[in-house]
């Protein structure tokens, strides 16, 4: 069960394009420009306690006063609650209002390589909604902390989000700058700008949690804690799964069961219902693991005493388990699906026998087991997996729409596809036959019943298999209004951008249904369907 709530939920990086964009950019890289105003104490409410008190006006965005460069920076309020990169706001921060000494005549930016740092985490953001990083913010107008030319600020390096932590400069000063015994400077020392300071890592620090290893704010993980789903839906998906995944898991256990009890009954061609069935009888235990386990126990991981949503699956074993479980076995499942349709069409069309099927088994195997394994492993090492505050379930794609297109959205199309290809083929065949029978003068009646009940199987399975990557679809496409505040997200980054042709003021929230139907049709039991195993056995 995975809702839109796992995508990427930062899309209000996109005002970076906005107010910026028009009008102003960095302007620290022209070595003749120097700021004409004296050192004044800092009053942009966004940008105290964030190591320095003093700045220079006109800054490095083009603004003469404080107020103005506030005006526009206040647009990036939300940007900076959400928090793509722990030193967003510093960053932001060194652009609008940047460090002065009265010892240097020039404005103080960041450096180059904290531009690059927080472009590598946002931009990919700006990319799910087909923008750039804004020119304005190019980076390789900043100093680099080489530069004999300018000074720049280092981020803190003691391994926090602390923006209230004095920054460095950098260790290479102006040829002719002598910086006086009470201003440290040059080597690595730490310039003391201001002292101490509270700790902040987020800027709401009552529903996200700053994660240091990964520099980003993840949602606080709690039963109180409603980020960006309420009790409500909590409560709904949780009588959705619970449901769902038990009439998967007995229906599932059952076919296994008859299998056991009379193994004779599943040759091939009908053999590959049985591994089907195992893949989602083990697929639905992930989801009774989870509510075993509690949403806290899986999706959600510890740091500093405060429990997270987790953003990397690796960091927790319960959250990595119970992906492995959904990912591998409901890949597994898809391919065991294709394999059982691409059996039936080798003895329907091509009148294979059964040994001859069987005979070709290992490769079954091999693909529908190692396929899966070697796509969980490369999104393992990518580490492209991240918990889900609505289910409490742990996949991939959470946190990354192109990982959810390529490990998800792509493969399952591809197996319903190339399925759906060898059942209609079998069909063919079978019309193809029963013209002939007619011919000769024979009975049809059985082949005709056949004919029923596979096209009843087949319907049981490819039209919730549809509606499933029709959901993932959904999703995909409406990655920036899948939060129920996505609209005034939306709103306001229209606003920004002046775009009013795509009509997109009027649009209406999300309906929760669509995501609530991946819950239905993925837990849906496909592989038992009563008699599936009895009519594929009357055909041969």
């Amino acid at each position: 069960m995975r809702s839109c709530a796992r995508v990427n939920l930062l899309g209000a990086l996109l005002v970076l394009c906005g107010g910026v964009g028009v009008s102003s950019a960095i302007s620290s890289a022209d070595p003749d420009w120097s700021g004409e105003g004296r050192c004044q104490r800092i009053v942009i409410p966004q940008c105290r306690d964030i190591g320095y008190n003093s700045t220079r006006m006109p800054n490095l965005m083009g603004h003469d006063d404080q107020q103005e460069a506030a005006l526009e920076l206040r647009e990036f309020a939300t940007l900076i609650r959400l928090g793509c990169h722990g030193h967003l706001r510093f960053f932001l921060c060194s652009l609008y209002a940047p460090m002065c000494t009265e010892q240097v005549s020039n404005p103080i930016p960041a450096c180059r390589l904290m531009c690059e740092q927080v472009r590598a985490k946002c931009s990919p953001v700006l990319d799910h909604f087909n923008f750039p990083w804004p020119d304005s913010l190019d980076c390789s107008r900043l100093p680099t902390r080489n530069d004999p030319n300018h000074l720049c600020m280092e981020a803190p390096t003691n391994g926090s989000s602390d923006d209230a932590a004095p920054p460095r400069v950098s260790q290479t000063q102006p040829p002719d700058f002598r910086p006086p015994p009470h201003l440290p400077g040059g080597g690595d020392r730490e310039l003391p700008l201001k002292d101490g300071g509270r700790k902040e890592g987020c800027a709401n620090p009552g529903k996200f949690h700053f994660v240091a290893k990964s520099e980003s704010c993840a949602p606080r993980c709690h039963p109180q804690v409603d980020v960006y789903w309420s009790r409500g839906d909590k409560r709904f998906s949780l009588v959705w799964m619970s449901v769902w995944s038990v009439l998967c898991f007995a229906s599932s256990a059952f076919t296994v069961l008859t299998f056991l009890v009379d193994p004779g009954r599943f040759k091939y061609p009908e053999r590959p219902i049985v591994f089907l069935s195992v893949s989602y009888c083990v697929y639905s235990l992930g989801y009774l693991a989870r509510l075993a386990a509690g949403a806290d126990g899986i999706a959600c991981d510890r740091d500093a005493g405060v429990q997270y949503v987790v953003q990397e699956g690796l960091e927790s074993a319960g959250c990595t388990a119970v992906f492995l479980v959904l990912y591998y076995f409901g890949m597994a499942s898809s391919l065991w699906w294709v394999i059982l349709t691409l059996a039936w069409f080798l003895a329907a069309g091509k009148k294979w026998g059964h040994e001859a099927i069987e005979a070709r088994s290992g490769y079954f195997h091999l693909a529908a087991w190692a396929v899966p394994a070697a796509k969980t492993v490369l999104i393992l090492v990518t580490r492209k997996v991240a918990g889900d505050e609505l289910t409490g379930l742990c996949y991939v794609g959470g946190m990354d729409a192109e990982a959810l297109t390529g490990f998800v959205l792509v493969p399952l199309s591809c197996y319903l596809i190339v399925g759906t290809s060898f059942l209609l083929s079998g069909f063919v065949s079978l019309f193809h036959i029963r013209r002939v029978m007619r011919t000769e003068g024979e009975d049809t009646d059985k082949l005709e019943k056949l004919m029923v009940r596979i096209g009843v199987f087949s319907v049981l399975y490819t039209v919730p298999a549809a509606c499933v990557i029709a959901c993932y679809v959904y999703e995909r496409l409406n990655v920036e209004r899948c939060l129920p505040a996505g609209e005034m997200y939306q709103n306001k980054m229209l606003k920004i951008f002046n775009i009013h042709s795509l009509n997109y003021d009027d649009a209406s929230p999300p309906k929760y249904i669509e995501v609530y139907l991946i819950y239905i049709y993925s837990n849906i039991n496909k592989p038992e369907r009563g008699n599936v195993s009895q009519f594929t056995t009357e055909m041969f």
